[in-house]
């Protein structure tokens, strides 16, 4: 199967670009790098694509054309690209992640894993962790952090459209969790696979591996903040897919995080509507009609940045940039 790594930079390649770029020649990997306004215009790849702003508006995507620069939505453009060049699994990540030797070990749909029997929110952090220290991912409603139900696990085999990578270091945690953890090294327990069953977990772009058939579902929504948009993004595909009886897989661990230099209360004000309404936008998800099929996830995907508009948890202008994406995949998908 083709693969594609999509990740989106304003910096100049550094050694996770660099390694991302070894691997991806050594394992017939695609790598595409989507750039902004201020990426260097110096920027070069020796494996790999590198789309400067120019070069994104050439591919004849109507989002490229509409979408705001500075803006990690951009990404968006990456995953278009992908799939107009025939990827079967699109893998995306970031440019302050450094892949380890084993980053596209086990790409494989279907899998023998155990699956978590409870419902609702879950830590998945906690599974994972090796120590008993509080920690928990970012976009986990806070009155859950608290909250340590015995989880109950059975063995299933099942296919796995969209895993979830856990990422050693300083792994994507909120700004709540830095601000009061000064100096921040997880370890996470390595060749462990969970599925989620009908749990839930906040889904991240850090280090995430999508299957062609539910490429629809990856639009990162435009409106929200940078640190909002993949929680978002994540929450509203877990229904969708919930929906369908798909669980999603967790697994651990192929990525160490070397974050970049962030301003944590910066962090703190963009995650904010996350602490907000988190809760309140599961809550409303949940209880609205989809329709099964993957034939439907367009029309899903749809109806649900519609109810969080009308809620007045979207701001009414996203449904412009959705219209586009989906004008754009069902374009490609002809």
């Amino acid at each position: 199967m083709k693969k594609t790594v999509v990740i989106t930079t304003i910096n100049k390649p550094n050694q996770n670009i660099k390694k991302f770029s070894i691997l991806c020649k050594k394992n017939n990997s695609d790598l595409i790098i989507i750039g902004d306004k201020k990426t260097p215009k110096t920027f070069k790849l020796t494996h790999g694509s590198y789309y400067d702003l120019k070069n994104q508006k050439k591919t004849n995507l109507t989002f490229s054309k509409i979408c705001p620069i500075n803006s990690y939505a951009r990404k968006n453009i990456g995953y278009l690209i992908s799939i107009k060049d025939n990827s079967d699994i699109i893998i995306e990540s970031d440019d302050d992640n450094y892949p380890k030797n084993n980053f596209f070990k086990n790409l494989k749909l279907k899998k023998k894993v155990k699956e978590i029997n409870n419902l609702g929110w879950i830590n998945i952090y906690k599974t994972f962790s090796k120590k008993t220290d509080e920690i928990w991912p970012r976009g986990l409603p806070l009155d859950k952090i608290k909250i340590n139900p015995k989880l109950k696990f059975k063995k299933v085999i099942k296919k796995f459209y969209l895993q979830q990578g856990v990422c050693d270091g300083n792994p994507d945690v909120d700004a709540i969790y830095r601000l009061i953890n000064k100096k921040i090294n997880i370890k996470f327990k390595d060749n462990l696979s969970i599925s989620l069953g009908k749990s839930l977990s906040p889904i991240n772009s850090q280090n995430t591996i999508w299957f062609k058939k539910i490429f629809p579902l990856m639009y990162l929504p435009v409106t929200c903040t940078m640190r909002a948009t993949d929680i978002w993004r994540g929450l509203i595909t877990s229904n969708i897919l919930l929906n369908d009886n798909l669980p999603i897989l967790f697994f651990g661990t192929n990525m160490k995080q070397v974050r970049n230099i962030h301003n944590l209360i910066n962090d703190l004000n963009q995650e904010m509507p996350l602490y907000q309404d988190m809760s309140k936008a599961y809550d409303i998800l949940k209880n609205l009609k989809l329709k099964k099929s993957s034939k439907f996830y367009l029309e899903n995907l749809f109806k649900s940045y519609s109810i969080l508009i009308d809620k007045n948890i979207f701001h009414k202008q996203e449904l412009y940039y959705l219209k586009t994406w989906i004008k754009d995949i069902q374009k490609l998908q002809n």
